[in-house]
């Protein structure tokens, strides 16, 4: 977590407007302003509130009605982390630790917590983990497959022109696998990754007609979907106390109205509905169900022994309506808190800075060396599939000569990654990243790697001429 650009002027996470006062807590730090026609009337402030252990990814405005939760992130591969501060125009409330709980609604009662898992936790099918099997294939003797020199003949080659708007159009690896696109049929169908590579052909197949010939009849139904377990729902209430309701399957929303509390939950994970093509739709079929609450919050809620209903007809996930309206929910955040961005001055309040997280100096070393580790093998040579070969082979890197080093005093602490490859003939690359943020919390950088190769496959680097001295900082 790093502070604002302006540090003396409030950058508003999101403007809440609770009967007429607006509270308008920061994006980074911990405090808010109270405005009343335009005037700020009072700053609310938590410096000593928990935040997660590592550096915090996200914050979250969650309003109620009469107050608003800020919920700060810290969602890693290896661990999710969560905490939160109720504030109300008058005081701060609770300041709460919510370890790896999902929150999936905020009401006038409190924080409505869920089971950290998805319903597609238990989809139809089965995931085989081939990792164990894949680590052994990097010790063994393969053959190295053929492989082009790792940077074109100087005297043949010419430098191409810088063109930024070129670069951000470029096409993500798998563009061209989107349905009905052309393929040259001389493709190998090679497509790479980062430390395991394997291949995905095309042609010699036959056609997937509309009335289902083809791979949809030959491929092994998934088979159903694994019912979602029992979990527990937590309500967190504004001063900080719990409540917790033991459910039969996992929850996805909740709402409450009155003496009415509507649940919406999946008895079992999505479907995998195939489609003449071959591919499948993930199918999700969530239902509600009401419960009776005149007498305060039960202590079990059995869904399966209580009326419910779809929430509505099963329609097939749409990624494009997902992205749709995720983009509408941001750009009217985004309005909200445009006419108070660099309005609001800080100068002279007390208590809006985070205070310094001072780690031991074994759990620093411990950070610097995860992120290290996961560049040293860059080099390493890669295992292969490729169409029309038997079984996997051993191939280059596309990276080469590749430095780690660790620059700076914590928490200023950076690991710098230096490399050649392939994709850039003629310079070097460069990289740093930061190990912590500036309360010095571990930054988790999971899948750094696969990103960077992203952006270099991808052509998202500064353009050529940014280069000193033959190298690049990308």
């Amino acid at each position: 977590m790093t502070d604002a650009q302006d540090p003396d002027h409030l950058l508003p996470l999101d403007v809440v407007s609770i009967g007429h006062r607006l509270v308008v807590p920061d994006l980074h730090r911990p405090v808010a302003a109270v405005v009343e026609e335009g005037t700020v009337v009072r700053w609310l402030t938590w410096p000593t509130a928990p935040l997660p252990a590592r550096a915090v990814e996200e914050a979250a405005a969650w309003p109620t009605g009469e107050g608003v939760w800020v919920v700060y992130s810290s969602d890693g591969i290896d661990e999710v982390t969560r905490t939160a501060v109720h504030l109300d125009p008058d005081r701060v409330g609770a300041a709460v630790d919510l370890g790896d709980r999902r929150v999936v609604a905020a009401e006038a009662g409190g924080l409505w917590l869920a089971d950290p898992r998805d319903a597609s936790t238990w989809m139809a099918g089965t995931t085989i983990d081939d990792d164990e099997d894949l680590a052994a294939l990097v010790d063994s003797d393969l053959q190295w497959a053929e492989a082009d020199p790792f940077w074109p003949d100087p005297a043949a080659w010419t430098e191409p022109d810088d063109d930024e708007d070129d670069a951000d159009d470029a096409p993500w690896p798998d563009d061209d696998l989107e349905a009905g696109a052309d393929h040259d049929p001389d493709d190998d169908g090679t497509r790479v990754m980062t430390a395991y590579q394997w291949s995905i052909g095309f042609g010699d197949t036959e056609d997937d007609s509309a009335d289902g010939d083809g791979a949809a009849d030959a491929a092994e139904p998934p088979g159903p979907p694994s019912p979602t377990p029992p979990t527990e729902l937590v309500r967190v209430a504004p001063d900080g106390t719990r409540t917790t309701i033991a459910v039969d399957h996992l929850v996805e929303d909740v709402r409450v109205e009155g003496d009415r509390m509507t649940l919406r939950f999946h008895r079992t994970g999505p479907d995998l509905v195939p489609r003449a093509s071959g591919a499948r739709d993930v199918v999700y079929r969530p239902r509600e169900v009401v419960v009776d609450v005149s007498g305060g919050l039960p202590v079990t809620i059995d869904t399966d022994a209580l009326d419910s209903v779809p929430v509505e007809d099963p329609v097939e996930w749409d990624a494009e309506a997902t992205d749709a309206e995720w983009e509408r929910s941001v750009e009217e955040r985004e309005a909200r808190r445009a006419p108070w961005i660099e309005r609001i001055d800080l100068t002279g309040v007390d208590g809006t800075r985070w205070p310094r997280w001072d780690a031991d100096t074994v759990g620093r070393a411990r950070s610097v060396a995860r992120l290290v580790e996961e560049f040293a093998h860059l080099a390493d040579p890669v295992i292969v599939w490729s169409r029309g070969v038997d079984g996997p082979r051993r191939a280059r890197s596309d990276y080469r000569e590749v430095l780690v080093e660790v620059e700076g005093d914590w928490p200023a602490t950076e690991v710098v990654v230096s490399f050649e490859h392939t994709a850039v003939p003629f310079l070097r690359l460069r990289r740093r990243y930061r190990v912590f943020d500036d309360t010095g919390r571990p930054v988790d950088h999971g899948y750094v790697t696969v990103y960077l190769e992203e952006e270099i496959a991808t052509g998202h680097i500064p353009p050529r001429s940014t280069a000193v001295d033959g190298v690049l900082d990308i």
